[in-house]
């Protein structure tokens, strides 16, 4: 970067410290916005989309500066307002700051992921349908071998969506503190230790400043144990599956059609697959946490008893290799899990099913208020979902 370049970013990166939650702020609410652009005028889902993809570029690049703000304070245990990240914040801050092939391709399948859905209108508008299929493909190309990069980057572990940290504290909190005429640290006088005094707490509960503070398992776990590796051979070729599919699918839909069985199906089935192998694979866990477990929770509450933990047991009805050993990997199964109710708005099912459900619902609709606002918008979503792979994604 050049040395003229260097004073604009670090003024910039001061505004954004000094207003942070004004930025947050303006960031949804413009992404809100696009949302309710199509059809509202010509090309209006076009220029909603240019801005979509720039606020979230934005965000991105906002996110990297924040998280470096954060990480700088967690490091230096002297700061007076350290910061707590999120599980799922310090696996990939982990591995972001650790391993450079996984900052780049996150960052590449990040960046990518923002303006994919343009890049598709643009090219259906100046190459033609034919072209834009050979658009998708490639953009599903790189994508893949992002994934298969941030899995030989984290030590042969699943990918984890999304693979950049996310702003999920408080932005207010990077902001500087208003003047107060009270001490927000104190030094024990026999340890001579500084605290935070409970005046920082500010107008929040001091229950709820305390329960905040309460650490669990997973809390001071190393960021690399929050997700288990694939050891196992079936479990590589789940993860691999996974990350395949889409590229099966979309060369599949640029030979036999948005409306052929094939596609539909192939792409279902391969998904399966990849669900069931992960279901019934066997991982090494010996060196990873383990979620609390019920035994633990009634030895919290002073119920010890042997009779109570053997029912216990007896409702643990998942092995520890089927359970998550964080909210990092659980909420990651959920959301694949999850990502089968997209399929409703793919292939035969689309056009078969819920494309005629949605536009019956539309024309009942059309003469009521609020419902009549909510049809509208749905009315003005179904050509994009038509017309374009990415809006139904």
């Amino acid at each position: 970067m050049s040395a003229a370049r260097r004073p604009q970013r670090g003024a910039y990166e001061s505004f954004l410290l000094q207003y942070v939650s004004q930025v947050t702020a303006l960031e949804s609410s413009l992404r809100s916005m696009t949302y309710i652009l199509p059809g509202r005028f010509k090309d209006a889902e076009l220029a909603g989309e240019v801005i979509y993809a720039l606020v979230h570029l934005l965000g991105l690049y906002h996110d990297s500066v924040l998280f470096r703000i954060v990480g700088t304070g967690q490091r230096a245990r002297e700061r007076e307002r350290p910061q707590d990240l999120a599980p799922h914040a310090r696996y990939t801050s982990f591995w972001r700051t650790t391993q450079p092939r996984y900052a780049l391709a996150a960052a590449a399948l990040a960046t990518t992921e923002a303006v994919q859905l343009l890049a598709e209108m643009l090219a259906r508008r100046r190459l033609g349908e034919r072209r834009a299929w050979d658009v998708v493909l490639a953009i599903e190309a790189l994508k893949a071998a992002c994934r298969f990069t941030l899995v030989r980057a984290s030590q042969n572990r699943p990918v984890i969506t999304p693979p950049l940290p996310q702003r999920e504290f408080d932005p207010a909190q990077l902001e500087q503190p208003a003047p107060s005429t009270m001490p927000l640290t104190w030094r024990g006088t026999r340890t001579h230790c500084l605290r935070r005094s409970l005046a920082s707490v500010g107008s929040r509960d001091v229950y709820e400043h305390l329960l905040s503070r309460t650490l669990t398992e997973q809390d001071v776990s190393p960021p690399p144990l929050l997700v288990r590796p694939l050891t196992q051979p079936a479990a590589r070729i789940a993860e691999a599956v996974w990350i395949l599919r889409p590229l099966l699918y979309v060369a599949l839909l640029r030979t036999y059609g948005r409306r052929d069985l094939r596609p539909f199906a192939t792409s279902l089935l391969v998904e399966c697959l990849a669900r069931t192998l992960r279901q019934h694979t066997r991982v090494q866990h010996s060196k990873s946490p383990s979620p609390p477990s019920i035994s633990l929770w009634l030895s919290v509450l002073g119920m010890e008893n042997s009779f109570l933990d053997w029912l216990a047991s007896g409702l643990s009805t998942q092995s520890a290799a089927q359970r998550p050993v964080s909210t990092v990997e659980g909420d990651e199964w959920i959301a694949r899990n999850r990502s089968l109710w997209w399929y409703l708005l793919r292939g035969p099912v689309w056009y078969g099913w819920t494309r005629p459900k949605l536009a019956s619902f539309v024309a009942r609709t059309e003469h009521r208020r609020l419902l009549g606002l909510l049809g509208s918008i749905i009315r003005e979503y179904l050509p994009l979902i038509d017309d374009y792979y990415y809006s139904a994604m």
